[in-house]
């Protein structure tokens, strides 16, 4: 496989999610919420595993990054307008979910906050702030991207060197010390908001730019031509992504998550599965819904039904019953996509 493929980056969002569930689920004390099977000195085996789940959203900026970048080359005439049409079904999926989730189940049980004052639910309602669900934060940044990406990707076409790189790298730590370290600087509500936007944007920047980069030098294809001359090249892609568990558990900071994930993306793109393998099958069914599963997994499991999630009390368990909730919720959530869209006029 020379390429990123538009199945495998769909194959990669849905790691990509499934990966954001076990990080939201087990990266937590464990202490009267579940009980975990293995345990690794003072921490369960799942700690671990959630460390490295951290790279969930450097996977979805890189396939996006990626995907934008290839659009862009093949029709940049249409490229603006194909980008309205893109924030704009995605803000259409958003609002059916905000409505049922922030607004209907707010009322309905009575959750304190949902859907709040009327200036919250629009902030929320244009994404501006996205108070209602933590897990939103990355909805606003990609929608940044869309806007900004011709931008960024006039630059790399122009400009995509060494120095290049180490100028986005410089970005991406600015990014880091404003998100996580500086993160208390204005009082004034408008610049505290500028503030944790721009810090979340510069942070993901460098993530969703090495897709594109990615795409320009074609690295996949030169890493497929290392990976065609060793021996027992799948059992080399395991070990890999074994190690990289391995490091992120031996270092346990966000700060490496993009290199994780890029380590793993180009792992994964190589390593070859049967068709019709179980794991292959499971990725398909996830992939049309992954968006959704992004959007609707804060409020089964922290918002309004923390105690039903976690009642299963074992990981495994806990994890298959949220997935199944957000899959149920989502072929609804897709159903009412689909009809107000047609209602709409779009064909697709």
């Amino acid at each position: 496989m020379s390429s990123i493929t538009l199945r495998q980056s769909n194959h990669l969002k849905a790691i990509a999610i499934l990966m954001m569930l076990f990080l939201h689920l087990f990266n937590r004390d464990y202490k009267g919420v579940f009980q975990p099977f293995l345990f690794i000195g003072n921490h369960p085996l799942s700690y671990y595993i959630s460390l490295f789940c951290d790279s969930c959203v450097p996977i979805f900026a890189f396939v996006s990054g990626y995907g934008l970048f290839f659009k862009y080359k093949k029709s940049s005439g249409v490229y603006f307008k194909d980008n309205l049409k893109r924030i704009f079904k995605l803000y259409l999926n958003f609002w059916i979910i905000l409505f049922i989730f922030a607004l209907i189940l707010g009322l309905v049980l009575n959750k304190e906050g949902y859907p709040g004052s009327l200036s919250k639910f629009l902030l929320n309602f244009t994404a501006v702030d996205t108070s209602y669900n933590g897990a939103w934060w990355f909805l606003t940044t990609y929608i940044l991207f869309v806007i900004t990406s011709s931008f960024w990707f006039r630059l790399i076409k122009s400009h995509g060197s060494i120095l290049f790189i180490v100028f986005l790298l410089g970005l991406y730590f600015i990014g880091v010390y404003f998100k996580i370290y500086k993160t208390q600087i204005f009082e004034y509500p408008l610049l505290k908001l500028l503030h944790k936007q721009g810090a979340l944007y510069l942070f993901t920047l460098f993530q969703f730019l090495l897709g594109a980069l990615t795409l320009k030098f074609k690295l996949i294809t030169k890493f497929r031509n290392f990976i065609d001359k060793v021996p027992n090249a799948n059992i080399f892609l395991i070990l890999g992504m074994l190690l990289l568990i391995i490091v992120h558990g031996l270092i346990p900071n966000v700060i490496i998550a993009p290199f994780i994930a890029l380590t793993f993306i180009f792992l994964f793109s190589q390593f070859s599965f049967g068709v019709n393998s179980v794991f292959m099958k499971a990725l398909e069914f996830i992939a049309p819904h992954t968006t959704n599963i992004w959007l609707v997994h804060t409020f089964f499991y922290l918002v309004y039904f923390q105690e039903l999630i976690y009642c299963p009390k074992y990981t495994v368990l806990i994890y298959l019953w949220l997935l199944s909730w957000c899959v149920f919720s989502s072929f609804l959530i897709n159903y009412l996509n689909k009809l107000v869209l047609r209602l709409l006029g779009f064909k697709k």
